[in-house]
């Protein structure tokens, strides 16, 4: 990790030295291009985070990767292909939550830790999973998901209940639990 980080330093800070060198502010006043010192710290400093926001990003795991391989079933997981949300989710039948997410969306990662929380207090209860709509973008049109996180109750297959945006954990066992009320 901190090898991305010099790297980006290094890279960063040429890149702004030559932004400063060659690319003259006429006011003085643009931080890149005021002169080659100051176009070095500021590129060195945009480089470091632009590469060590990547390493962090390049290290997402899918939800069950952490659970032993019986209780992934049980728990929250990722849905991974529409097969696999037919098989696991509309053909499980019962209640099913499930979260329409990205991973570049920031409410959506907001959202993982109560959604691997309801996986667990409702594991053998309701189905809890999520869908990434960069890897399974027909699963959102056929759910006409336009807006995330979209988060979708359902219940036999059917879409009974639909919260979007980012809501607490309450709102969504309130709903989960009126429909397990109602089996």
């Amino acid at each position: 990790m901190w090898v991305r980080v010099i790297l980006g330093l290094v890279i960063g800070g040429t890149v702004g030295a030559l932004l400063g060198y060659f690319g003259k502010c006429s006011s003085g006043a643009c931080p890149l291009t005021a002169s080659p010192y100051r176009g070095a710290v500021f590129g060195a400093v945009i480089g470091a985070v632009m590469l060590f926001g990547s390493s962090s990003a390049s290290q997402k795991r899918s939800l069950d990767a952490d659970l032993p391989a019986d209780s992934a079933q049980q728990a929250a997981f990722e849905i991974t292909s529409a097969a696999d949300f037919q098989k696991r989710v509309l053909d499980a039948k019962g209640v099913a939550l499930v979260d329409f997410f990205s991973h570049s969306c920031p409410p959506c990662r907001a959202l993982l830790p109560v959604v691997k929380s309801l996986g667990e207090k409702y594991a053998g209860k309701a189905v809890v999973c999520k869908v990434d709509v960069e890897k399974n973008p027909a699963l959102a049109d056929r759910y006409g998901v336009q807006k995330i996180p979209a988060v979708l109750i359902l219940r036999d297959g059917h879409e009974v209940d639909r919260k979007i945006g980012l809501r607490s954990e309450s709102e969504y066992a309130a709903a989960l639990d009126k429909l397990l009320a109602g089996s």
